[in-house]
This record gives C-alpha cells, structure tokens and sequence, in this order.
C-alpha cells in the first residue's frame, strides 16, 4: 500500500520518514507494475475486473468452507449425544422402572443428568431415530478430506485475492482514482 507522505508530515513526522516514504512508495509501484506485467493487466477496468472475480470466488470459497465447518461441528456435537444417550440409557431405565426413587437419583444424578440433556437435545432437533455412528463417522471423514482439498486452494487463492486489491488500491492512488470501490477494498483488507 502507498503511504500518503502529506498526512503523515501532517502528523509531524519528520524529514527523514518523508525521504523514507518515498522511497518506500516508489519500491510500492514498482512492484505494483511488475505485477501488471507478469499477470498482462493492462488496464485499470481490467485490474478491477480481475480483483472482482477473484473476490468472489474467494468469498464462494470461504462461504463452502464455514459451511463444512459447521456441518462438522454438528456432527461432533451429535456424536457426542449420541454417545452419552447411549452410556446413560441403562441408568435411567433403572431411574424410571424404580419409580422415580430419590435415593436412587441421588446415586446416579450424574448420569441420569447427562441423558436427560441426550434426550433435550434430541428432542430440540425433533429426531426420533438416530444415525448410525458409522454413518456420521464417515461423513465426518468425508467433509473433513473434502475441506482439506478447498484449503489447499483456499490459501493461493487468498494471496491472488490480496495482491489484486492492493495493485489495484496501488493504481488508484497513483492514477488519482477516487471511487467508493477502491475505500471498500482498503477497508475490508484492514479488517482482515
């Protein structure tokens, strides 16, 4: 990114942060031009273009990833009832079939605590059967191989997408271009 020189000498920076700002901005665009030529931009519309679509493919990308992430998250979240539903059932049957005796929740309130929670929880997602672990397991694996495979791309595609936007904030400051488009993009990069 380009320094404005005039707003930090407004804040009282030195002489010497001015010489090294820009020395610092010419390095900036020098880099910014070889990265136009090595990816044959050769314009501003196009940059932007280019910037655009690979912004929305790395948002596409970023969107499928959260939504395998929150899959596996469920998935967990339902093996781990799964499993304590199954651990506790033999209490509670006990619980139930002893009249609901005091004496014998005391004993066993931890576990008759946990399958009531099971039971909560399956009763919140209206399920009536559950999956076979096997099943959710090899979901599991497969969300988690198929994850692995878009991170790979994810990460490329992250390092384009920032070169993009800071050529093209580059190209905006050199060119003098003004536009609600180039403040978003420095925006968003911030907060990334």
């Amino acid at each position: 990114m380009l320094i404005d020189i005039q707003a930090k000498i407004a804040e009282g920076k030195g002489i010497g942060y001015e010489k090294w700002a820009r020395i610092f901005n010419v390095k900036q665009s020098a880099k910014t031009l070889m990265f136009l030529k090595e990816n044959s931009i050769d314009n501003y519309e196009e940059l932007e273009q280019k910037s655009d679509f690979v912004s929305a493919e790395f948002a596409e990308l970023s969107d499928k990833i959260k939504a395998i992430d929150l899959r596996l998250k469920e998935i967990a979240e339902l093996q781990k009832y799964i499993g304590q539903y199954g651990k506790t059932r033999d209490i509670f049957q006990k619980y139930k079939a002893s009249g609901w005796d005091n004496n014998f929740y005391e004993e066993h309130r931890a576990d008759i605590t946990l399958h009531r929670a099971a039971k909560k929880y399956f009763d919140a997602l209206d399920m009536s059967q559950f999956p076979k672990m096997a099943e959710l397991k090899q979901e599991y694996a497969k969300l988690l191989s198929e994850k692995k495979k878009l991170y790979s791309g994810y990460h490329e595609l992250k390092e384009k997408r920032k070169d993009l936007l800071t050529a093209k904030s580059n190209c905006a400051t050199i060119l003098g271009i003004k536009n609600d488009a180039s403040e978003r993009d420095n925006s968003e990069r911030k907060t990334r």
